[in-house]
């Protein structure tokens, strides 16, 4: 387990850095901080639980990994509820589109 944890960590590190860019990006309209945000707070939270993997790689403190699995765990939950808001959207958005396409159109 220790000889994947580094790159799990590098790993982690990355994503959660493009998150958090892609979070700043959602920022720039006020419709899209509403995903933004939460977008940034993910990111964080999955680099402090490649931060805990380190530690607890180098340390071997079973707080170290309770931290990154609560980090993590936190993490994907924001991920989690996003995706069911995205898909919640996509459903909605299909709906209109039938029934404006089934309405003849929009002229």
């Amino acid at each position: 387990m220790s000889s994947n944890l580094p790159n799990l960590a590098t790993y982690m590190r990355f994503i959660g850095l493009i998150a958090m860019i892609a979070g700043v990006i959602y920022c720039i309209t006020i419709i899209g901080a509403l995903f933004g945000v939460p977008y940034i707070i993910m990111g964080k939270r999955l680099r402090e639980s490649a931060d805990a993997f380190s530690s607890y790689n180098s340390s071997g403190s079973v707080n170290d990994l309770n931290t990154a699995i609560e980090k993590q765990t936190k993490s994907f939950f924001i991920q989690y509820v996003l995706t069911i808001i995205g898909l919640v959207l996509m459903v909605i958005y299909i709906i209109v589109m039938i029934s404006i396409l089934a309405g003849g159109g929009l002229f």
